[in-house]
Formats: C-alpha cells, sequence, structure tokens
C-alpha cells in the first residue's frame, strides 16, 4: 500500500509558523508581517515523518499489533490461527496476511484512519 497523503494531515505536537507564499496580497494599509499557524502537518517540515510515524504507530498499536523488538518497522498481529504482518518503509506498507479476508479487513482499517 501507498499512503499518498501520509504527511499531510497527521497531528502536530507543537506550535509551528509559516510565512505568507509568493503572490498572497497584502493589504496596503497593513503594515504586519502575516505567517500561517499550522494545525496538521505539510510535505517538507522536518516533524513530518515523526508526525506520521507517531499516528501510524499508535493506530496500529490501539487494532491489537505488535511493534518488533527486533525491527521497529515491522508489526505483527496474531489471533489463533490467524496471522498478520505489516512492513513500514516511509510511506508505503507491506502488508502480509494468512488469509484474503484478514488482508482485506487491515486494509480498509487502514483506509479509514488514515
Amino acid at each position: 500500500m501507498d499512503v499518498k497523503t501520509a504527511y499531510l494531515n497527521a497531528p502536530i505536537d507543537c506550535e509551528i509558523f509559516m510565512e505568507q507564499l509568493d503572490g498572497f496580497e497584502i493589504p496596503s494599509n497593513c503594515e504586519e508581517v502575516l505567517v500561517y499557524k499550522l494545525n496538521k502537518s505539510l510535505y517538507g517540515l522536518k516533524q513530518s515523518g515523526r508526525n506520521w510515524n507517531g499516528m501510524l504507530h499508535s493506530c496500529l498499536l490501539e487494532n491489537s499489533f505488535l511493534q518488533s523488538g527486533v525491527d521497529n518497522c515491522v508489526y505483527v498481529k496474531q489471533t489463533e490461527d490467524k496471522v498478520i504482518v505489516i512492513v513500514i518503509w516511509v510511506d508505503d506498507l507491506t502488508i502480509g496476511a494468512s488469509n484474503d479476508l484478514l488482508l482485506q479487513d487491515t486494509k480498509n482499517m487502514l483506509q479509514d484512519k488514515m
């Protein structure tokens, strides 16, 4: 799975302000420098990757996945005779499951959360 909006919409854990973009028209009577206060992550922010990872990590733990002690990018969920493994590489997920129904349920869960 490729998460196309991985770095967009992840919550920010600190205040970040950004200058107005080129082409933004400032009223002639305004002497202030205007800035944007960001509420969510954007591509290009240094902390966007970390915000995305934190959001995904929380989502997987809430859904009974366990993070591997050997590789932090691997999550496993095992119940009785079913197992599903998710491997994360930046904003791509490789998912392996013991059956198609479990795979589809997991993909749906991730699509709903992301």
